[in-house]
C-alpha cells in the first residue's frame, strides 16, 4: 500500500481586528502534521471568505504563497493578512486551509464571524508637533467616545502594531528614543468598542523630524594672557560626538562681542586688536554640529597697560 503525505496540522486560533478601516486576519502558522512530525514543504495558505447576507457560501478569498513578498505579513510565529472588500450590515465567515508545496490541503481552522460595521472616521486636525531631542510630541483635538492609537512608519514599512502600548484615553501622545535629524511619518487613528472588537479607521498622518536640543558642555580652564601684541586666550577641550569647535567673545564695557564668525575647532585664540584697551575680558561656548551652543564658561580677564 503506498505511504499517504503528510498533511499540515490545522489552525485553531484565526482571529480578526479591525485596523485603518479594514479587516486584519491573522493566525498562528503550524508547525506539525497531523501525524505529529515536523512540517517540512508548507507552501501557503487558502483564506476563504463566505457572506450569510448574500447567500455566498465560502469561496477563496486569497491565495498566500510563503515565497511570495507581497500580501501578507509575518509578524513572529502570525501571519496577518487583510479584507477590505466588505459592506456594511453584512456578516462575514472566515477560514483557513495550510496548504502544501505540492497543493495538499489541510483541515479547515476555526471559523472567524463579523458583522460590519463602518470604522471611526479620521480624527479631526490639524495635528500639533512639538519636536525634541531624541523625541516628537503629538496632540489633537479631542472627540468624545473614541480612544486612539498611534502609529509610527519606519522606513517606509507599514506598521502593523501602534507605537502606543496601550489605547490612549487623551489626544496626546510622546514617542521617545528617536533618532535626530530623521523624518518620522505618523498616523492617528480612532478607536471605539464595539460587539466585543476595537474597530479602527483610517488615519490622520503627520510628519515630524527630532532634532538635538542638547547642548555640549562649558569650556573648562578658559585662561586669558597678553603674547606680544595680542592677547590669547586657551581653554580645556570640552566632550562631546558631535562637536562642532568653539565660539571665543570678548567683553568690553559689559557688551559681549563674538570673534569668532565660525566656530573653531583648535582649543586656543590669538586676539590681535587689542591696542586701545588697558584690560579685556574673554570667555568662551562650545558649539556642536546641530549649533547648539553651550552656557558661557568663566571670564578671564587679561590686563594689557599697566
Amino acid at each position: 500500500m503506498p505511504k499517504g503525505l503528510p498533511v499540515p496540522g490545522g489552525i485553531g486560533d484565526l482571529s480578526g481586528e479591525v485596523r485603518d478601516g479594514v479587516l486584519f486576519l491573522s493566525f498562528t502558522m503550524p508547525t506539525k502534521n497531523k501525524d505529529g512530525s515536523d512540517i517540512v514543504d508548507l507552501g501557503g495558505f487558502r483564506v476563504m471568505k463566505s457572506c450569510s447576507n448574500c447567500n455566498a457560501a465560502f469561496g477563496t478569498l486569497k491565495e498566500i504563497r510563503l515565497d511570495d513578498t507581497s500580501g501578507f505579513t509575518i509578524q513572529g510565529t502570525r501571519l496577518y493578512v487583510y479584507d477590505d472588500d466588505l459592506a456594511t450590515g453584512y456578516q462575514y465567515a472566515y477560514k483557513v486551509h495550510p496548504v502544501t508545496k505540492k497543493g495538499t490541503a489541510g483541515d479547515a481552522s476555526n471559523v472567524f464571524l463579523i458583522q460590519w460595521q463602518e470604522p471611526p472616521p479620521k480624527p479631526a486636525g490639524p495635528v500639533s508637533v512639538k519636536v525634541n531631542d531624541g523625541a516628537v510630541e503629538l496632540s489633537w483635538q479631542q472627540d468624545e467616545g473614541y480612544s486612539y492609537n498611534v502609529y509610527r512608519h519606519d522606513e517606509n514599512m507599514y506598521p502593523l502594531f501602534p507605537a502606543n502600548k496601550e489605547l490612549l484615553a487623551q489626544p496626546f501622545f510622546v514617542d521617545t528614543g528617536l533618532k535626530n535629524g530623521q523624518k518620522y511619518l505618523y498616523e492617528i487613528r480612532k478607536v471605539k468598542e464595539k460587539g466585543g472588537l476595537r474597530w479602527e479607521g483610517e488615519g490622520l498622518k503627520v510628519e515630524a523630524t527630532p532634532r538635538d536640543l542638547t547642548p555640549p558642555s562649558v569650556p573648562m580652564g578658559v585662561k586669558a594672557e597678553k603674547r606680544g601684541n595680542a592677547a590669547r586666550v586657551s581653554w580645556t577641550a570640552s566632550e562631546g560626538k558631535d562637536l562642532a569647535g568653539y565660539y571665543v567673545y570678548r567683553l568690553i564695557a559689559g557688551k559681549a562681542q563674538r570673534l569668532t564668525k565660525v566656530p573653531v575647532r583648535e582649543t586656543f585664540y590669538v586676539d590681535h586688536d587689542i591696542a586701545p584697551y588697558r584690560y579685556l575680558s574673554y570667555y568662551v561656548t562650545s558649539v556642536d554640529l546641530s549649533g547648539n551652543e553651550s552656557e558661557p564658561s568663566t571670564e578671564s580677564v587679561v590686563v594689557l597697560k599697566e
